[in-house]
Formats: structure tokens, sequence, C-alpha cells
């Protein structure tokens, strides 16, 4: 209410409703009567959800303050409240899971948290394709080093992609990393004494997921904001950073742009991180070999038209069989969590997306219930009819007219209350009251959890009128774009080319490797007329390959704030300058690099890609 929905009286309500606040903080200290302690307590929880949904300190919003260094704030409180003694006993599991090269990873990775003053470099960069078993490899480290007692950050660059790590949550909401246009360079807005500045300095390890789709300016600005804090000019300040994802995937979204330029591999820091392939999943199946082969070289290889194999997924004739055979035995499945968890449809564009949604939503039973926004203007000398902003639609908010039924599968638009609820939560809906929907999270580590949206208020950022929209920030997602997938693995997934086609680097290869088997896969490209007959259209693929080519050692990078374009080593034993937002970045010196990671062959990769 505080971060969405512009209370007016927020002093007031605060001390109408403090004792319900407060009343879990009053039985866990065992007393029968209020106290400013206990208040205290609540303002505290209070302040740590508001950091969480990217809003500032409580006072600005006309509460009383939190407390402010007098002990351990929430937000190291909870990096701190792991069961070390539980996590190390999974710990000791998880690692007789994993092949040689995967333990060797863990051993380096974790010899840099426990003794990393002894190395010039503490980056690394793992480098998987897609159901590899990356995730687990993060996830024991993050467990690991959680286990020793001490701070391991866990953040994604994309809410769905954070949901899978343990505490995992976006970078940008972990980092307080400002939204910047991409020739910007910034810091994050963390300042020094300030309880994420604290919480900085004692972390030990920072695990960043699907880094491939970060713009290279955020992981700048996280750079910037550690070096300042910590007084260390090394990467990161001296900190073990851990980043991993696939270069055959989806780049960071430019508008205009083609990604390459603001990808990681452009950066002046690629050359600290060094790069491993970790694969662990095997299968003899001679087809599911045939499939691994040919995404790895969908993925890098340029095919601008391609026409899938018989083997390669099941191809089906039109719209009506991709969605029977995803959502297959949907009326007696329509509040089974596991049933939604490990199903979507996918297509590359916002019109399709809507339509498939369409197509499902109207095959529940259930009775719909319709909620409609309240817009009003930004501007208030702008003489604009309401009706007029209710008719305006855009995939950045929801709609003005909410068709909500039980049973529906939605997803999460707003980082509303990280980790557990953040942008690309999917939640399958339980109950509709008037101001709150009640839903059940489909998958991640919160999956099954019961959950309650409020309605908040949002800002139109793309649209021809600018205005406020009153709304739940959520939308349909039996069907979701392939770039809102990314991330997730699915037992079935429908892919739908039959209007819109791939149109960016790796939007294909990402869309055929959410799933673990080759029959899992329903494809659906629509027809083409060639000659007197209709035959399959192929599908669109596009590939960057100066993303698998090495970078020259003296590759030419900018210098943010002259704008000039100068070689590596200019950028050698410069110090970090704070001056109206703007840094020059500081580099280790080129001799200075850990062992290079062990890595596989493209066929091992093959033979070792599937589960």
């Amino acid at each position: 209410m505080l971060v969405f929905s512009y209370l007016e009286d927020q002093r007031n309500i605060w001390e109408e409703t403090k004792d319900l606040f407060a009343s879990d903080y009053l039985f866990r200290r065992g007393l029968t009567e209020y106290n400013d302690e206990i208040y205290r307590d609540a303002l505290d929880d209070i302040q740590e959800k508001v950091y969480n949904c990217g809003g500032s300190r409580i006072e600005q919003y006309g509460l009383p303050p939190s407390r402010n260094g007098q002990k351990l704030t929430n937000i190291v409180r909870r990096e701190k409240a792991y069961d070390k003694a539980k996590l190390a006993e999974e710990v000791k599991e998880k690692i007789l899971l994993m092949n040689e090269k995967q333990r060797y990873c863990y051993d380096t990775i974790m010899e840099r948290v426990l003794n990393g003053h002894k190395y010039p470099v503490n980056g690394f960069f793992i480098n998987a394709p897609g159901g590899t078993g990356k995730s687990f490899l993060l996830n024991v480290l993050l467990d690991a080093v959680r286990s020793k007692e001490k701070i391991a950050l866990a953040v994604a660059s994309s809410g769905i992609a954070a949901t899978v790590l343990h505490g995992g949550r976006t970078a940008h909401n972990m980092f307080r990393i400002p939204i910047m246009e991409h020739n910007e360079v910034r810091s994050c807005n963390v300042k020094r004494n300030t309880e994420m500045a604290n919480l900085l300095e004692m972390t030990s390890l920072i695990v960043w997921d699907e880094a491939v789709m970060a713009n290279k300016n955020t992981i700048t600005a996280l750079d910037i904001t550690l070096r300042d804090i910590l007084g260390v000019n090394r990467f990161m300040g001296g900190v073990v950073f851990v980043c991993a994802g696939d270069f055959r995937q989806i780049l960071p979204v430019v508008r205009g742009g083609d990604g390459i330029d603001c990808s990681i591999k452009s950066s002046y820091f690629w050359g600290h991180l060094e790069l491993t392939q970790n694969v662990r999943l095997k299968n003899d199946d001679v087809l599911n070999r045939q499939f691994a082969r040919e995404l790895l070289e969908l993925g890098t290889t340029h095919k601008e038209e391609y026409v899938f194999p018989t083997n390669f997924g099941v191809i089906v004739n039109n719209r009506e069989e991709l969605v029977k055979r995803v959502y297959d035995k949907f009326e007696v499945n329509f509040l089974n969590v596991s049933y939604f968890e490990k199903r979507a449809i996918i297509s590359p564009t916002n019109d399709d997306v809507d339509c498939i949604n369409d197509m499902v939503f109207k095959r529940l039973n259930t009775e719909a219930k319709i909620y409609r926004s309240e817009d009003t203007s930004v501007d208030n000398e702008m003489d604009i009819q309401t009706s007029v902003y209710n008719s305006i639609n855009s995939p950045s908010i929801p709609l003005h007219e909410l068709k909500m039924k039980i049973g529906a599968v939605v997803m999460v638009m707003r980082n509303i209350c990280p980790p557990k609820l953040c942008n690309g939560t999917r939640i399958i809906v339980t109950n509709l009251q008037k101001n709150i929907i009640v839903g059940n999270i489909l998958t991640g580590a919160y999956r099954g959890e019961q959950v309650m949206l409020p309605r908040i208020t949002l800002d139109s950022t793309d649209t021809s009128v600018i205005f406020k929209r009153k709304q739940f920030s959520i939308r349909s997602c039996y069907a979701m774009t392939i770039n809102k997938s990314q991330g997730q693995t699915f037992d079935r997934c429908g892919l739908l080319l039959d209007r819109a086609q791939c149109f960016a680097h790796g939007q294909l290869y990402v869309a055929c490797s959410r799933v673990t088997s080759h029959d899992s896969l329903i494809v659906y490209t629509g027809y083409r007329k060639q000659g007197d007959e209709y035959v399959r259209k192929p599908a669109r693929n596009c590939v960057y390959k100066e993303l698998f080519t090495e970078r020259d050692e003296k590759t030419h990078v900018i210098d943010k704030c002259s704008g000039k374009r100068s070689p590596k080593e200019d950028f050698m034993d410069l110090k970090v300058i704070r001056c109206n937002e703007e840094a020059r970045i500081a580099e280790e010196e080129p001799d200075h690099s850990i062992s290079v990671l062990p890595s596989i062959t493209e066929e091992e990769a093959v033979s070792m890609i599937m589960p």
C-alpha cells in the first residue's frame, strides 16, 4: 500500500492498525502489553517489505522510522536466518551427485570463498546449455557458503530465473540497480552506512544466473558500487562473483539494437571471467541424443529458415490441436498445481500469447468475475475522458477489464513481495474476493504456497498517453512469450510460430530447449502456399555468430565518461571516480588470472545434456 497505492493518511492508518501489525511480535516475546520495542519490530518488518518492493525508508511515507543500526537489520537477518546444520547435511548429499567437472568447479569456487584474499581475481562465468544442471550447481554453492555462516546473495536477470535459486531475487531488486539507457553507466542506489551497504560488506559470494540476458551496464553498476563501498579497487571489490548463462540464449533487450554491444562479452570485465561448461545429466536414448545435438547446432548455426525434422518434437496441424496436446485432461486438473507447473505454450509475440490464453481460459467451467481498473490522469491539465484510458492496453500494465475464474493460471507483472512474488511468478487462482485474489504459487522454492494479491497502482510507461491504472497486476498465463520462458523447464511445452516468427538472437533455441526430451515439444508453424499445394512453414532462426568467437585481448571498449573508444589497456590502474553518477572503471592487471576451469567438447555435451 505504501509503495504502490499512494496513501494520503499513512500515519493515521498506522496508529489505527499498529496493534494488528505488532501482535505476532507480542506473542514471540511472551508479553501481554504492547510497548515501543514491539512496535519497532513491526516497523522493521514493514521497512524490509517496502525495500523489497523497491521503495525507500518508511519515514518518507509518513510512518515512524524503523531501527537504524541499533541491531542487525531485517535485510541482514534474513540472509543469516538459514538453518546451517540442515544445509550442511544437504550439501554433503548433493556433492555425491556431482560429476568430476562439477566437483572441480565447486571446489575451485569454494576455495575462492574461503581464501579469496590470496587470489587477484575471483570472477567466474559458468557457460552451460539448457538442461545441463547449472541451477543444481549454483544452489549447492549457495547452500555450502550459507552453511559456513557466511552470506551468499543469489540473483538472476529475470523474476522467473530468480525463483529457481535458493533465496533468489532479481538483480535490480537486490542491488537497487537503476534503470539505465543502453549507453549509460551508473552506480547502484546503495549509499555507505546503510542496511544494504552493511550487507554487501558482509557478503562472501554473489551468484548471478542468466547473466547473458543482463545488460553489461547492470553488472558494471554493481562492480562500481562494491569497489566504492568496500574500498577495494578490484573486480567486485574482491567479492567472489559467479555468473552463469548460455550465449545461445536471448541477449539483453535493446530498443532498436541487436543486444551484442550491451552483452557481457562486450564489457571491460569479460577478461576477468573464466569459462566452463557444466554438464551432469545423461541419457542413452538415441532420439534424445539426436535432439540434443540438433539443439546445440540450432543455437550456434545461423539457419535463417529452419525446417523442423520429424524427430525434433511433435508437429501438429493447427492451434486447437496444439492446445489439446499441451493441456490434455484440462477439465479434471484445473486446480492441480503439479499439472500446470510443467506445462506452457510459448510464442514470440504478446498478440499470439493473448490469443492462446483466451482459448484456454474459455475451457474453464467456473464462473467468471470481472475486475475493472481505476484509471486516472497524470497530468491534471489534460482533458481526457476516463473511457479513453480504459481502452488502452499495453503488455506492461494489466487490462482495464480483467476477467478471472477460479482455477485460472496467471502471471504476476510486478515485484510485489520478492523473492516470493516477483515479476514472472505463475499462480493458480483459488479464491476471488472483492479486493483480493488468492492463489497458490506454481513453481520455484515457494511452490504450492498460498499468496494474496492486492490491487496496486501502476504507471503506464510505453503508451501514447501517460496515466495511472489501479488494478490487480496479473495476466493470464497458460501461454507466455519466449523471453519470459527463459529459465524454466517444462514436461510439455507448445511452440506457436504460425503468424509471428522469432526475431532476436537465441529465441528459437530458448523455445526448443525448455523441454527435457524430444517428444515433450509440441510445434505448430502453420502453412504457406508453394505452387499448387500448401506446405509447412519453416521457422526463422536468428543467431549472432560473433558471440561464439573469442575476443582479442586488445578489443576496444567504450570509456563511458569520455564517450571515446579506447583500447583495453587504457583502462588499467584507473581508480573509481564518482561524479554526477558517472564513473570510470578500474580493471585488474591483465596477467592476473585464475586457472582455466575444465571444459568439454560439444560431442560430450550432446551425450550428457538430456536427463
